[in-house]
């Protein structure tokens, strides 16, 4: 998607109620979130400013008179005064980035025919500016993939979309797939605009009063042939397997994107982390407790197990009794995700990420919206897609 069409907005979760007007909401990034990080900030400064006066601590205390002497002798790839630099650097980094998260801000107001908003950004300064509802194009739903350290999530927006992209304005953001559906008509009929979203094809319009009907039944007034699918190939990423009564689309492999490489890299800081804290193990225990050590390795070692699990992970769908069943799996265990059923399903979309610019597709009922294969290409995705829609008509 090469068209410049897309404002980041600040929140994680956000939400405006336009049932009472005038209605008021601030876009903003979680304060919780920032306590944390300025917490953890403060905690990796003084480490690490502990850690650089060390030597200049070294004799205060009476009591290291009576330790004896090491003879041992220990070698380390980073020096304490390096190591404790590096700790400063991440906790002032923490602590800057808390601080200009928390003063970046966008105030939304609607009193029913416009809307006046105020954004104060990070860098530049605060400027404001008032739009017409009627000025708006459509109310569209889009996927953004997001990436919190080593954990990731699908981030649903929905957001009244404007030619002038400083002009997007959020109305609803959420990690939770409840309910998505159901949200976005309701806004597109309240603000009588289309819905729309971003496919393979460019910017789709729905018709919202059509959005509550079966898909089941929308598919069956296309009069597509019985074999339409007869002759059309799909690269080797998966696999489409039949036995008896059931059908079976499994991803094949590994596909690697940006986030793909960010978990590689994250397996490798954190496994040469948990190596140089196994070699300077004994003077680490002249500073810390056994349990306390023996806390922090279980931790990298987890973060490092999560990296790898997301890495490895595969999509897997199992079409039976009408139903699609969606699983994911790890290594050799296949969890259940979600179940639909085919009378259920109110729309079969193939969706744009502008975050990994790879595209996915979203099964979605009234109350959930599943996402599934976010790393394939569209012409894959479009064959998976023409293959349920077969099977639907059957």
């Amino acid at each position: 998607m090469k068209e410049n069409c897309f404002r980041e907005h600040y929140s994680h979760r956000f939400w405006l109620k336009t049932d009472k007007l005038p209605a008021q909401k601030t876009d903003r990034a979680p304060i919780a979130l920032l306590v944390v990080a300025f917490v953890f900030g403060l905690a990796f400064f003084a480490l690490g400013l502990y850690l650089f006066h060390l030597s200049d601590l070294a004799g205060v205390a009476d009591f290291e008179k009576t330790i004896s002497k090491t003879n041992l002798s220990i070698h380390t790839f980073v020096s304490t005064e390096v190591f404790s630099y590096i700790l400063m650097i991440l906790g002032a980094g923490l602590i800057l980035a808390s601080i200009f998260f928390f003063l970046r801000l966008k105030t939304i107001f609607f009193d029913g025919l416009r809307f006046v908003v105020k954004d104060r950004p990070i860098f530049g300064a605060a400027h404001s500016f008032e739009e017409k509802l009627s000025n708006y194009s459509g109310v569209r739903l889009r996927l953004k993939f997001c990436q919190y350290g080593l954990f990731s999530k699908n981030k649903f927006i929905i957001e009244l979309y404007h030619k002038d992209a400083s002009k997007i304005i959020p109305l609803y953001i959420s990690t939770s797939k409840k309910g998505i559906r159901a949200l976005w008509r309701n806004y597109a009929l309240k603000f009588a605009l289309p819905p729309i979203h971003i496919s393979e094809k460019g910017m789709v319009s729905h018709n919202a009063n059509d959005m509550a009907r079966s898909y089941a039944d929308a598919v069956k007034t296309w009069r597509l042939p019985a074999n339409f699918m007869l002759g059309k190939n799909h690269s080797q990423d998966f696999v489409c397997k039949q036995k008896k009564d059931k059908k079976l689309i499994k991803q094949q492999r590994v596909v690697f994107d940006l986030y793909s490489i960010l978990n590689v890299l994250s397996i490798s800081l954190l496994g040469a982390l948990f190596c140089y804290a196994l070699i300077s193990h004994k003077i680490i225990l002249h500073y810390v407790a056994l349990k306390y050590i023996m806390c922090f390795y279980v931790v990298v070692l987890a973060l490092m197990l999560y990296a790898y699990l997301s890495l490895v992970q595969k999509d897997i769908l199992l079409i039976c009794d009408q139903k699609i069943i969606i699983f994911r799996k790890i290594l050799f265990v296949s969890i259940k995700d979600s179940v639909v059923d085919f009378q259920k399903i109110k729309g079969i979309d193939i969706v744009y990420a502008p975050t990994t610019d790879r595209y996915a597709l979203n099964v979605v009922t009234d109350t959930q919206t599943v996402v599934v294969f976010n790393k394939f290409s569209p012409e894959d995705l479009r064959w998976i897609r023409g293959f349920l829609i077969g099977e639907i008509i059957a």
